[in-house]
């Protein structure tokens, strides 16, 4: 009988994906920028095929849209378990690791990208998810979402932030209503708003 079941048990474990009895879980402690982050282990990981704007630019200050990258690259990885895929290179000439990144069913690399927080950066031999990324790029585009909304014209008169959730609206938003008054910031422009860390209602996409 225990060889029965030390037999089935060995059965069970063949059965198991090889690429799953390989997986391994790691979480990320720090968040680097909008596309980098640090593990508990202290190895610093890239995110493959993606490049957010950069914290300090050659002309000084950060560019466009670079503190939302990184909000909302903590908003989806900062001290969660996330899983590493990797690709023919694995690390950097800095000797990071170069990864797709997953938590749970969320693709980090191509969400960044879709929600307008990252430009697709697909070079070298690391190309497994280029189609994936792309399509994320064009529907962003397509969209005016994040970086590409940078010379979106203004349509409204002025716009509404909450202070609390640093997103904006349009004056006629429903979410509005639901901002308390000492919550409430006016902008007379999109890029006024956008350069102090707010993001666009989903909602009323101003």
């Amino acid at each position: 009988m225990l060889r029965r079941c030390v037999v089935l048990a060995l059965l069970a474990v063949l059965t198991i994906p090889f690429s799953a009895a390989l997986a391994k879980d790691y979480v990320v402690r720090k968040i680097i920028s909008g596309d980098t982050v640090q593990l508990e282990s202290g190895e610093v990981v890239r995110y493959i095929g993606v490049a957010t704007p950069g914290l300090n630019s050659k002309e000084g200050g950060a560019e466009f849209y670079a503190s939302q990258a990184v909000r909302y690259n903590k908003r989806l990885v900062f001290m969660k378990k996330v899983r590493l895929e990797f690709d023919t290179k694995k690390k950097d000439e800095k000797g990071n690791l170069l990864a797709y990144v997953f938590v749970k069913k969320t693709f980090v690399n191509a969400d960044l990208i879709r929600n307008g927080y990252a430009r697709e950066d697909v070079s070298g031999p690391n190309i497994k998810y280029r189609d994936a990324l792309l399509d994320a790029q064009r529907r962003a585009k397509a969209d005016d979402k994040g970086i590409w909304s940078e010379k979106k014209e203004d349509t409204e008169k002025y716009y509404i932030g909450n202070k609390r959730t640093s997103i904006f609206h349009r004056p006629a938003c429903k979410m509005v209503q639901a901002i308390p008054e000492k919550s409430k910031i006016i902008f007379h422009n999109r890029s006024d708003a956008i350069k102090i860390g707010y993001v666009p209602c989903k909602i009323c996409k101003p």
